[in-house]
């Protein structure tokens, strides 16, 4: 009796749900598998702190237990073949008490791929967000993953905003390009019309680049509010107090930048009152890429982003010859076409989807 039951454990296959007590070790393994080219520097460490902790097999089963915010963040599903987890899903709440649920880590073992696993593992974590009164469950999926898309749109996801990486090797010379209007071969790109040439010629004239003070923040912030799509600002609201910096905060930057050999430079194009771009470059002088954010006004796109980059890599030219990264949204395409310009490479880009799980 005893060794029928053993034999049947053993074979059980199919959809069940994860146990951290006994699966961290291969749902990490999977994770690293499936992800190993694309994952973040978060990423890394996550996985790597994924794996410490599979060695602790009677404190995870403790934790679950006891600690709700544990058994929240490892909450989820695995799929079993032969004794062996071949596929994962991890599911939770975006906050504690959030209406919005998280689905991520959707892997499958190659081998097991195209037996609609993932479909299985996908549908049972949007079950389990509904039934706890979950009103949105929302995911992240790379566009060149084709498969994947696929899969999110069959079950009823739909796109809602996407992050582009775009990287370049080596800073290079580049010509500082004034504010000007799109240039016909940018025009025709975004299908803009040529034949107001001189009126839009006018209207890039005269803008300038200058440094931004820290007590400027409000006009960064709305400039933030007026370029940040609503479907963007839907998953990740744009807040004041992530452009106020006090006293306790610049130092802190100044004392870390100091360590880790970095600088800031902090630019931006005004007009009458407000900010209509901003430019911040991250330089590294001793180690790591180099970095860049810009954001345009949308009543100014087409005539900023050259400048804003050629601005940057010119900045650049006086540090250590570095890659430079840049993570942008990808509906601004001015932006990603003036990077392309300047040599950058677009790595990937990632898709975030949302499904709603109630009508109301």
């Amino acid at each position: 009796m005893v060794a029928q039951a053993l034999r049947q454990r053993k074979e059980f296959g199919g959809l069940r749900p994860a146990d951290p007590t006994r699966d961290m070790g291969q749902v990490a393994a999977l994770i690293e598998e499936a992800f190993a080219g694309n994952l973040t520097r978060q990423g890394r460490e996550a996985l790597r702190e994924l794996k410490t902790m599979s060695h602790f097999g009677p404190f995870l089963w403790l934790l679950d237990r006891t600690s709700p915010e544990f058994h929240e963040t490892f909450r989820g599903f695995v799929w079993v073949e032969e004794g062996s987890i071949v596929g994962n899903v991890s599911v939770g709440r975006a906050d504690p008490y959030s209406l919005r649920w998280l689905i991520s880590n959707v892997a499958v073992r190659p081998d097991y791929q195209g037996r609609g696993i993932a479909h299985h593992l996908v549908q049972a974590a949007i079950d389990l967000a509904r039934e706890h009164g979950g009103k949105w469950t929302v995911l992240q999926v790379h566009t060149d993953n084709v498969p994947a898309c696929r899969l999110y749109q069959n079950l009823g996801f739909e796109q809602i905003a996407a992050l582009t990486e775009l990287r370049l090797e080596r800073v290079r010379p580049v010509a500082f390009a004034p504010a000007k209007c799109p240039s016909a071969g940018l025009r025709r790109a975004f299908g803009v019309s040529t034949q107001s040439n001189a009126q839009s010629s006018r209207s890039g004239q005269g803008f300038v680049l200058r440094r931004r003070g820290y007590s400027e923040w409000l006009k960064e912030y709305e400039l933030a509010l007026a370029a940040t799509s609503t479907e963007t600002q839907w998953l990740k609201r744009v807040r004041d107090d992530s452009f106020m910096a006090g006293l306790d905060q610049r130092l802190s930057k100044w004392l870390s930048n100091l360590i880790t050999g970095r600088k800031e430079h902090r630019l931006a194009v005004e007009e009458g009152d407000r900010f209509i771009a901003t430019l911040t470059v991250q330089a590294s002088r001793w180690r790591g890429d180099h970095g860049l954010e810009l954001m345009v006004h949308p009543d100014h796109r087409g005539q900023l982003e050259e400048m804003l980059v050629t601005k940057a890599l010119s900045i650049l030219g006086g540090y250590p010859e570095r890659g430079v990264s840049v993570t942008h949204p990808a509906e601004h395409q001015e932006a990603i076409e003036a990077l392309r310009l300047c040599g950058f490479v677009e790595k990937r880009t990632l898709a975030q989807m949302r499904l709603a799980l109630r009508g109301d």
